[in-house]
């Protein structure tokens, strides 16, 4: 029987490496993100399932590279290309006159071509295998709006834009794409934003759960969508934001 594979983007730290650490246990995980240094660490920790998992320093918007690294597998008899997570993501907090087109353009790179890049990539394989799972990493911001975050939503409306296309296409191939759009979770950045006391207080205040999200309220949902029960649920944008867009 082939081994199922995932592939996730930006496993660095936070949220991806989260979940490579959670899916390695039941699928081989091949993980990429641009910081060799945090590949590094995870490499040298004993407590990572290193026989089910495959690390590769690359920036997820070096569309040549990310498909030289991906072909070993694709082409591998031994896997099955089942799940494709597309985590990784890049803020760029700006006021908006002051930002420039190419600004803009770069958040869109990572946050949006990528994922695209991937997906197209990856797509014909799952086809061939009779399955697949696809997920993207979004925001609550890509339906609502904050200052200087321009760039970043317009890269996530476009990502839940792109998930409900995927979906629509190729529903009947039995290939499920739906995105994540987390509200305010304690990934990496949490401990820096938490010092901004004003800006942090503001997400309490709006958030109606009145904390900050866990990582494995996440991984639960991600779980869900990447297994049999979660089968039927096909293009959907999710929150997961303690009632942030109930409001």
């Amino acid at each position: 029987m082939k081994k199922k594979v995932i592939i996730i983007t930006g496993v660095g730290k936070g949220f991806g490496e989260k979940l490579l650490r959670h899916f390695s246990s039941d699928y081989v995980v091949i993980g990429l993100t641009r910081s060799e240094s945090d590949l590094e660490k995870i490499r040298n920790d004993p407590s990572v399932n290193r026989k089910n998992t495959f690390l590769h320093q690359v920036d997820v918007s070096d569309y040549e590279r990310v498909e030289s690294i991906l072909h070993e597998y694709i082409q591998n008899t031994k896997y099955q290309i089942y799940g494709l997570i597309n985590n990784a993501g890049v803020r760029c907090r700006m006021d908006f006159l002051k930002m420039s087109v190419n600004d803009i353009k770069a958040v869109c790179e990572v946050n949006l071509f990528a994922p695209i890049h991937l997906t197209r990539l990856l797509i014909p394989y799952m086809i061939n295998a009779g399955e697949g799972r696809i997920i993207n990493i979004s925001s609550i911001l890509s339906s609502s709006a904050l200052p200087e975050l321009s760039a970043y939503a317009v890269s996530k409306a476009g990502l839940d834009g792109f998930t409900r296309s995927i979906a629509a296409e190729f529903a009947s191939k039995n290939i499920t794409c739906n995105s994540i759009l987390p509200g305010f979770c304690e990934t990496s950045y949490f401990p820096n934003f938490k010092s901004k006391t004003d800006l942090y207080q503001m997400t309490l205040d709006r958030t109606p759960a009145k904390r900050w999200g866990k990582d494995y309220e996440l991984i639960g949902l991600c779980e869900l969508l990447l297994g049999n029960n979660g089968g039927y649920i096909n293009g959907a944008s999710i929150p997961v934001d303690g009632g942030w867009m109930a409001c």
